[in-house]
């Protein structure tokens, strides 16, 4: 049984381990170093400043989804409960309290690209991420009138 709950700054050391390990996989087009420098970053810098929702199972936390504004900032879930729904659950979740969302997510993390549109997001745009130098897609959701 999945909870999602707000987070709080107890969380952040947690979510950002669970972004690190999720990362690594997701995004192993991009050397492990660049996560392993931004560890800190995520934990004292992004969670404190996003609207942070995580999701809870036995007591412990598994995801979390950040929003800031309509802006999905991030979505992540621990690598040993991928394929669970947990991701969709949060991101219902965020379709609940928000309108229209926005995300950018690099074109070669193909099994993010894939969820996004199987949840109705549309590709609206194309950049390149200046840190990573790495195409993204530039992706929108908005809730049926």
């Amino acid at each position: 049984m999945i909870t999602i709950q707000t987070a709080s700054s107890n969380n952040y050391e947690q979510l950002a381990e669970i972004w690190f390990k999720a990362s690594i996989i997701a995004h192993n087009f991009i050397a492990q170093s660049y996560w392993q420098q931004n560890i800190l970053a995520m934990q004292t810098q992004y969670l404190p400043n996003a609207e942070v929702y995580v999701a809870i199972a036995n007591k412990q936390p598994v995801g979390f989804i950040a929003l800031k504004n309509n802006c999905l900032v991030a979505i992540f879930i621990d690598p040993n409960f991928q394929g669970k729904g947990i991701g969709t659950q949060l991101l219902h979740y965020a379709k609940q309290l928000k309108s229209e969302l926005t995300l950018q997510v690099y074109q070669k993390n193909k099994q993010a690209v894939q969820f996004y549109l199987q949840q109705g997001f549309i590709i609206v745009n194309e950049t390149v991420d200046e840190t990573t130098q790495q195409l993204e897609y530039v992706l929108r959701w908005n809730a049926p009138s």
